[in-house]
Parts: C-alpha cells; sequence; structure tokens
C-alpha cells in the first residue's frame, strides 16, 4: 500500500492521551448553564473559580487562577512586533448563550486564556493573537530544534504510558488473553531498562548475527589487506572531521527529503496504464554461481530482519493494476547510512563515518576473537611479533618474499574506506526522492524473470521462495530501473570481503542501538546519530523515552489497547466519526456549486466523496477491543523480560513474515497503518481511506465535552485536511476505487491547476529567517498539496454552522463560538522553531512552516474575516485579487 500522507510535519510523534489517564467525569456529553451577567475582568475570574468549585467539588481544576489573567491584562508586554494602528475588533460583548462549565469546558477556557495574547491584533496577525500567550510561555528544550503543541501533549501522554505500565501487577493474574498481552508490554519495557544486564552482555547477541553472515558470505578481516584493493583514488575526506564539527543546516535540510518529500510526492502525477517501460539492461558478466548463492542467502538472511542492504523489495498496493487492493512487489533502491546524497559529498561526515565503521569492525572482530577462546602462547607469540615487525630476517628466509601483516586497527580502518566509497556509490546509483516516489516516474511494471536477468548476482527465485514460500510474483514494480545496472556493476567489481565489511557494517547500524549503552558498537551508533541529528556530545540520553518507543515499535497495539481503554471512549469514537461525515457531506454538498468545475467532474468528484473511508480510532485487525485477536497478533514474537535484543530481532522478523504473507493477497481493510495510541492522521489514495487514531481525538485537539465548534475548528480541521488530499494536487489523480486514472474533463483539470497555481503564488511569498536575519522563502510549488488541503478548513467550518444549533460558550471568555472555531484551529499550530530548523524546513518540508499554515489558510477564508470584523485591506484579509479559492 502506498505510505500515508500525514496531516502533519510532527510524523513521529507518540502517543496522545489524558495527563492523568483517567476518563471524564462527564461522558453524557451534558454541560451545567449559566447565565451571564456583565462582568469586570477580575469578576469574572472569581465567579469561574466558584463556579468550578460548584461543579466538580475541589478538583484539580479549580487551579483556573484569577492570577494568570490578572497577569496577562497587567503584564508589561515587550515591544509588539506588529504595529496596531487601530482599534483591535476584540470580543463580540456580553455573550447570548449558554456557558459550559464541565471540567473539560473549564481547562479548555484556562488553556486559551493562557495561549492568546491580546494585545495582537487578530486582523493584523491572528498566530500572533491566538498563540502569543503560549510562545511567551513556553521555550525549545536544549535538544530540539522545534517545540510545539503537538511535542508538549507528546511528552505529557509518555508520563501517561509510564504509569500504565508502572501499574501493571501480573502476581497471581489469571492465565488469559488479557495477561499474556500485559506481561508482553511490561517485558518489553523492563528489558530495555535493565541498562546493567544490557553492558553486562556486551556486544554478544549482535556477534550472533554477525557469525551468521561471515560465514555465509565469507570473512571481512583479511590479513594483510590486498594492495591491489586500495582505493582508486586517494580518501580525499580522511582528516576533516573535528569533535567541533556540526552538519551545516544547508545540509541538514536534505535529511528531511527522504521522508517528507516522499510523503508529499509518493502518489504525485499519472500512470498511463498499459503503457510499457523500457527495457532492463546489463551489460556485466556473468556471476560465479557459488558467489550468487552466498550473495542472495545473506541477503534474504539480512532482509528478513529489516535490515536495508544493496536493493529493497516492499509490498505495496498495486496502484497502476486494475485492482489497488492487490497486493504487488515493487524493488527500491538501498538507503546508505548517511540521510542523503549530499552527505556523501561532504568531507568531515564522510570522515566520521569512516571513523565509526572502522571502530564497529575493529570491535566485532576483537569479540569474534575472544569469543573463540584464548590462543595457545605460539600463535600469541608469532602474532605480536607480526604486528610489531620481525625485527630480524628469518632464517633461511627468502627475502623477495618478507611476512606480509598489519595491525587490526590499521586493517579495519583502510576497509572501512572501502566501505564507505561502496555505499557512497550506492547512494549515487539510486534516484533522488522527488523522482523515487512519484509514480509517473516510478511505476515500471516487469516480469520476474527481466528483473533476475538484470541482477545476475542475485538468485531471485531462492531469494522469493525464501521470503514469500506461497505466492511468486510474476509481476515486479521497478522504482527506478537504472539502478539495478549500476548495483549489479558495483557488486561484479567489489571483492567478497569488502562486501562482507559492508553487511556486518548495515547490521551492526540496524541493531547497534539494542546494545548497551556502554557497549562500544553502541558508542560507535550513537556518535554518528548525534552529530547527524545535532545533539551535543555528552548529553545524557533519556532511557525512559527510548524504551517508549521500543514499546511502540515491539508491542505497539498491546500499548494501543491499553491507550485506548484508558483515554478514549465509545462515545468520542462515534463522535468522532459524525464530525468526519458532516465535513464529507458539507463537501459533498458544495461540488455542484463550485463554479470552476463542470457537471461530468462534479458528479466525478461526488462519487469519489461518497466512497471515502473515514476510520477513527483504532484498527479491527488486530482488533484493539479484543484481547485475544491482540494475543494472536503478537503469538509468534517471544518476549523476554531480560533479553531486549531478542525482543527487538524477533518483532522485526515477524513483521517482515507479516508483510510478505501479503503478498498476491487483496489487503485485509481493517487493517491500519498507524497504532491507536499515534498523535496523526493520514489518507491512502490507493485505499481511499482518511485514518484518525484515537491518539489525535485528545486535546487540544478533541475532547468529547467541548462545545462543537471547538471540536470542529481543531479537529475538524485535521478531518477536513485529510479530506481535500482526496482532491489536491496529487489525490485527485485517483480514481473513486483508488485507482491513478484520469476521472477529470480537461476543461476542470485546466481550471484547477489555475487556482492551484495561485496557492503556489500565495505561499511563495511567505518566508521564515534564518540567524542572520535573512528571509528564506517557501517553495510553493513543493508546499502545494499540504496547503490545498490546509484550506479544507472551510468545509470543516461549514459542517460546524450546517449542525450548530445552540452552540455553548466558555467560561471567562466573551469570544462568540465563530471566533473560538478560528481560534481552536490557530492553537493547534503553535509552535517554536530555531532558525536554522526553520530553514531547513522550509527548503525541503513539504508542509508550510506553521506560522504560514494559519496566517495562509485564514487570509483567504470570508467566514473568518467575518467573524473577527477584519475590514477589506487589513493584513489578514487581504484585496481579492490576492486571495485564493479552490474548494
Amino acid at each position: 500500500m502506498a505510505e500515508p500522507r500525514p496531516s502533519t510535519d510532527q510524523e513521529d510523534a507518540p502517543l496522545l492521551q489524558r495527563e492523568d489517564g483517567d476518563e471524564p467525569e462527564n461522558t453524557n456529553g451534558g454541560a451545567s448553564v449559566l447565565d451571564p451577567t456583565q462582568l469586570n475582568n477580575r469578576e469574572k475570574v472569581l465567579a469561574v473559580i466558584v463556579l468550578i468549585l460548584l461543579a466538580i467539588a475541589g478538583t484539580f481544576i479549580g487551579l483556573f487562577a484569577s492570577t494568570e489573567v490578572a497577569l496577562k491584562k497587567e503584564r508589561s508586554h515587550p515591544a509588539a512586533t506588529v504595529t496596531v494602528t487601530r482599534p483591535s475588533p476584540g470580543p463580540t460583548g456580553k455573550p447570548a448563550k449558554p456557558v459550559c462549565i464541565t471540567p473539560e469546558c473549564v481547562t479548555a477556557a484556562a488553556e486559551i486564556i493562557q495561549s492568546i495574547d491580546t494585545s495582537a491584533d487578530p486582523c493584523d496577525d491572528f498566530y500572533a493573537f491566538a498563540n502569543g500567550g503560549w510562545r511567551e510561555a513556553n521555550s525549545i528544550p536544549a535538544d530540539r530544534g522545534i517545540y510545539g503543541q503537538f511535542h508538549s501533549v507528546a511528552d505529557r501522554n509518555k508520563k501517561t504510558l509510564l504509569k500504565i505500565i508502572d501499574s501493571i501487577n501480573l502476581e497471581d493474574a489469571a492465565f488469559d488473553a488479557e495477561t499474556d498481552n500485559l506481561r508482553k508490554l511490561k517485558d518489553t519495557y523492563t528489558s530495555c531498562m535493565d541498562v546493567d544486564k544490557l553492558n553486562e552482555r556486551d556486544a554478544k547477541p549482535l556477534l550472533k548475527l554477525v557469525k551468521e553472515v561471515v560465514s555465509t558470505i565469507g570473512p571481512f578481516d583479511v590479513n594483510p589487506m590486498p594492495d591491489s584493493e586500495s582505493l582508486a583514488d586517494e580518501v580525499f575526506w580522511a582528516g576533516s572531521y573535528s569533535p567541533d564539527y556540526e552538519v551545516p543546516e544547508w545540509l541538514r535540510a536534505t535529511a528531511f527529503t527522504r521522508k517528507d518529500i516522499a510523503d508529499h510526492l509518493r502518489n504525485a502525477g499519472k500512470v498511463e496504464v498499459g503503457l510499457q517501460p523500457a527495457a532492463l539492461e546489463f551489460d556485466g558478466a556473468e556471476v560465479e554461481p557459488a558467489r550468487k548463492q552466498k550473495i542472495t542467502k545473506t541477503l534474504a538472511f539480512l532482509h528478513a530482519r529489516g535490515v536495508d542492504a544493496l536493493l529493497n523489495f516492499i509490498i505495496e498496493g498495486d496502484a497502476g493494476g486494475e485492482n489497488s487492493q492487490i497486493q504487488a512487489l515493487y524493488f527500491y533502491q538501498s538507503f546508505g547510512g548517511l540521510p542523503s546524497k549530499e552527505y556523501y559529498k561532504e568531507k568531515p561526515m564522510l570522515d566520521l563515518y569512516q571513523s565509526v565503521i572502522s571502530g564497529i569492525l575493529k570491535n566485532v572482530a576483537e569479540e569474534g576473537q575472544a569469543s573463540n577462546g584464548k590462543r595457545d602462547l605460539l600463535s600469541d607469540i608469532i602474532q605480536e611479533a607480526a604486528e610489531e615487525g620481525w625485527p630480524w630476517p628469518w632464517p633461511g628466509g627468502d627475502k623477495d618474499d618478507p611476512v606480509k601483516t598489519e595491525p587490526l586497527e590499521k586493517r579495519m580502518d583502510k576497509l572501512a574506506a572501502k566501505v564507505v566509497d561502496l555505499e557512497r556509490q550506492i547512494a549515487m546509483a539510486g534516484a533522488d526522492p522527488e523522482y523515487l516516489f512519484n509514480p509517473s516516474f516510478s511505476y515500471n511494471p516487469y516480469t520476474a524473470k527481466d528483473v533476475q536477468k538484470a541482477l545476475p548476482f542475485l538468485d531471485l527465485g531462492a531469494y522469493l521462495s525464501a521470503m514469500a514460500p506461497r505466492k511468486y510474483p510474476s509481476k515486479i514494480v521497478v522504482s527506478h530501473p537504472p539502478y539495478l545496472k549500476k548495483i549489479a556493476k558495483l557488486v561484479e567489481e567489489v571483492p567478497d570481503h569488502v562486501l562482507s565489511a559492508y553487511f556486518v557494517a548495515k547490521l551492526a547500524m540496524a541493531y547497534g542501538g539494542a546494545l548497551g549503552p556502554k557497549t562500544e558498537i553502541r558508542k560507535q551508533v550513537k556518535t554518528l546519530s548525534n552529530v547527524l541529528s545535532g545533539v551535543k556530545p555528552g548529553t545524557e540520553e533519556n532511557r525512559p523515552d527510548i524504551c517508549l518507543n521500543a514499546v511502540d515499535g515491539i508491542v505497539g497495539f498491546i500499548a494501543g489497547r491499553e491507550f485506548v481503554q484508558a483515554a478514549f471512549s465509545p462515545e468520542a469514537k462515534a463522535d468522532g466519526e459524525h464530525i468526519i461525515n458532516s465535513i464529507i457531506q458539507a463537501f459533498y454538498d458544495k461540488l455542484p456549486r463550485i463554479m470552476w468545475m463542470d457537471e461530468k467532474s462534479a458528479m466525478a468528484a461526488q462519487k469519489k466523496a461518497k466512497a471515502i473511508i473515514p476510520k477513527v480510532g483504532y484498527p479491527l485487525s488486530p482488533n484493539t477491543t479484543d484481547p485475544n485477536s491482540i494475543r494472536n497478533w503478537y503469538q509468534n514474537v517471544p518476549i523476554d523480560a531480560d533479553d531486549y535484543f531478542g525482543n527487538k530481532l524477533n518483532s522485526e522478523i515477524m513483521d517482515n513474515r507479516r508483510a510478505w504473507l501479503t503478498l498476491g493477497r487483496e489487503r485485509n481493510r481493517n487493517t491500519w497503518e498507524m497504532y491507536p495510541q499515534t498523535v496523526n492522521a493520514y489518507y491512502s489514495p490507493p485505499d481511499g481511506e482518511i485514518v484518525f487514531p484515537a491518539g489525535i481525538l485528545q486535546p487540544p485537539f478533541y475532547s468529547y465535552d467541548w462545545p462543537s465548534h471547538l471540536k470542529y475548528g481543531a479537529f475538524g480541521a485535521v478531518a477536513a485536511h485529510e479530506l481535500t488530499h482526496a482532491f489536491d494536487n496529487s489525490g485527485a489523480q485517483y480514481d473513486e476505487q483508488g485507482r491513478l486514472r484520469d476521472w477529470w474533463t480537461n476543461k476542470t483539470v485546466k481550471a484547477f491547476e489555475e487556482r492551484a497555481q495561485c496557492v503556489s503564488h500565495q505561499y511563495s511569498k511567505y518566508f521564515v529567517l534564518d540567524d542572520n536575519g535573512k528571509k528564506v522563502y517557501v517553495n510553493g510549488n513543493l508546499t502545494n498539496g499540504e496547503d490545498i488541503a490546509d484550506s479544507g478548513l472551510a468545509q470543516a467550518y461549514a459542517a460546524w454552522k450546517a449542525g450548530s444549533k445552540n452552540a455553548e460558550m466558555l467560561p471567562g471568555l466573551d469570544y462568540s463560538p465563530e471566533q473560538l472555531f478560528f481560534i481552536a484551529f490557530g492553537r493547534i499550530w503553535a509552535t517554536l522553531t530555531r532558525p536554522a530548523t526553520a530553514v531547513a524546513r522550509v527548503r525541503t518540508d513539504p508542509h508550510s512552516p506553521p506560522y504560514w499554515r494559519v496566517i495562509g489558510t485564514l487570509r483567504d477564508n470570508d467566514a473568518f474575516h467575518k467573524a473577527f470584523n477584519c475590514k477589506p485591506g487589513s493584513p489578514m484579509n487581504p484585496p481579492k485579487g490576492e486571495q485564493c479559492s479552490l474548494w
């Protein structure tokens, strides 16, 4: 299946849950009502406190403090960045509607009061108005480049998950599915946290895997290294790394490319169905059968354990076929240990990478020698003498054939240089992500016979039999055909011991993180990771955070079940589904009235809108509500509280096995791409699904007890964003069955492109500031799909207004429901970003910066202009000729 399109740029945000882990106190959706009178600010605050005490009898929400509002009013603000030249169109005055005083509403009101900055004019800079208070009260942690609402909520939720794990007591527990699941959850976390045991075991678990590799492909430690196999050119990066080196921001930006541009462009373009791709080329020699079998067996071993090496086979929906739900085999290029091609041109980075790989290989070689037992005395003396150099000629020896040997460290350093050079050539052989993830370039179907001919070093039949014994595919979709020829040539020329070292290094990089923090191999892997991520040397790792991420990766659905039980009610699921369906209906109703779309295209669009499948909360495969289903899902994943490395290994093996078992079958519609606790959402074009895990149906996105204008302004914006992706410049290429087809008339396509270009031009005028205050502009073409999707906020507003009856007010706030709708939208994008990170993201991230996601969306929204009485020509209501209207 094609990769999902996330709604935010915080794609790896962890689970989101109520901080106390309890269910809401009021679960019937009702609200107490207060008939308000005109009060001054202090009187309002005192009244709210009294109401809280009466309504929830001393609960913690009583800290909705009058001092917060008083401080906000009395605080001496620094010089504003925007000059206010007219009175601010503030609150609409005395509310004429009932006031919601449930704990959830009171909390929401308190957070809004803390978030807004009333000194900012919402018609000048709505982002500053909605988030100025939050930005003043928060700061960016030292180890991050960006911090926002997503991160804040995620941090709190990790504490909640810890509370759940710590509360698990299995003494005298029944032997049932629920107990088995909880034991695996607890044992996974415990195994990761036991660093003493991990350090004690050192690299032994990894060495078992290394032994399998070298026993198949052959040893990497050749003594002495053949002179004829030295690099063709001098190692041009030698000595260029220093401990104070930092990855340049322009280079760090390319690290976003693989993930973010892939999300944006993976489903862009069109596939011309039936068009035959060019024939695969190969001009190399045949590979000796024994070598072919060694390489094939090694690749199968590594790939089955999730290790990326030389090439990748992935199971995805056949978007170019008649049925996009049939899972097909795709061939992808391999990615290296560095984030992008550009890193392989950066001398200090290559110097560091060689040092890391050298350290890994040296440690593996030393550990391997130690595990094989101590040498006898004679061997020891000979080896030491060899490494020091003979002080005299061997009696009777041949002077023309002196003993050649090198110290281990020198051998591994030379070998590491060859590995880095090999990986550099592999990286350069691959396509750039913007092509790799565009189906008009990457959907190239070939027969398995053609692929086998182009990869003479691989026994494709044996490989596929090992990976997918039930189904041999007749078709393989190749993402970048030239890669096959280039990689085949590289494998033909590389010596086996260099290939062996490359495989060992890839294995260590994949599993080194599962070793103890004091293990030398783990230190090497961590050194590279810290430099790539910008973490300062010596920064202490957050072990609980690492282990919670491990829980997510190993037993994520068990954690998801516990999360749903703690923080997601059936009522919330039904309400979320209602919100999404109402937005789909509002969009459906609007389509015939869109002037630039002709009748035929509008009818086809309505057909697709009705075919969209919304999914809320959690998957049914495995069934989150059924402990037996969860247990069955993990029954072949042994978990041992004393073996974190083994737990990770078992999980990787099973994940790959599950994927290969789907080959040739129709996709199980009950499976999801995300865990229930994930704070995100996605639209899958081939599947026609918009999916919303329970993790995102949490404050500040959603609460069951909120008034509808808050729900639609926050969560509704996310839902409308995903729906609109089905009709943006990428999703619009898929028909109602998820197939890559033309289904619009040429006239409508042209009109759409004109309006999409308007959006592109608008966002290309936006910018961020670098460290020197220089403007770096948004690439409106890159962000076009996400910007169009953000404009779906109009559908959320229309759906809310269509179903809105007696909208409730929030205590202590005189803002109208319409104004609170937009405030709720603006607040979810509250973010602080370092200039360097902002520049890195704006260069390659397909999402516009959070600031402009709010400003750009609302500048084009007439309902916002009306709600805040923004006069024509004001910054938030520019002239109509400067606004864009699409959906």
